[in-house]
């Protein structure tokens, strides 16, 4: 039970990381996770574009339709959701920072002023492109 531990571990923690350290959505996280995923032994080149045929098939982002599937071969359904939960946790982090982040921010009476000014301008923009 330990070692199942350990692989679900490390199957999160690899997620994470190329969860954190890519932008740019599921088709720039390919080259991290093949190296990954080619490295930790988790599958050879013929599996990696099996991964990418069937998470492309699948209905979803394919960033997670990878991470689930690669987790699910590696660790099983709990692999699945420390593979799937790995891969959406740096994003759901900095969404939740920037919320808390503009929360604050919208309560500075210059920032409500200025969007005050700016609703009109936008309104007048709409209508303009009607």
């Amino acid at each position: 039970m330990k070692n199942k531990w350990k692989t679900l571990w490390q199957v999160f923690a690899t997620f994470f990381k190329i969860g954190a350290f890519t932008f740019g959505g599921g088709y720039a996280m390919l080259p991290l996770i093949q190296q990954e995923v080619l490295s930790k032994g988790w599958a050879d080149e013929k599996e990696i574009i099996n991964f990418i045929a069937v998470s492309e098939s699948t209905p979803g982002p394919f960033a997670i339709n990878m991470s689930t599937y690669i987790g699910t071969d590696e660790a099983g359904v709990l692999g699945a959701f420390f593979a799937t939960l790995g891969v959406v946790l740096p994003s759901f982090i900095i969404i939740l920072i920037i919320v808390i982040a503009l929360k604050n921010l919208m309560k500075n009476k210059g920032v409500q002023a200025f969007i005050g000014g700016v609703k009109p301008v936008v309104i007048g923009l709409i209508l303009g492109t009607a």
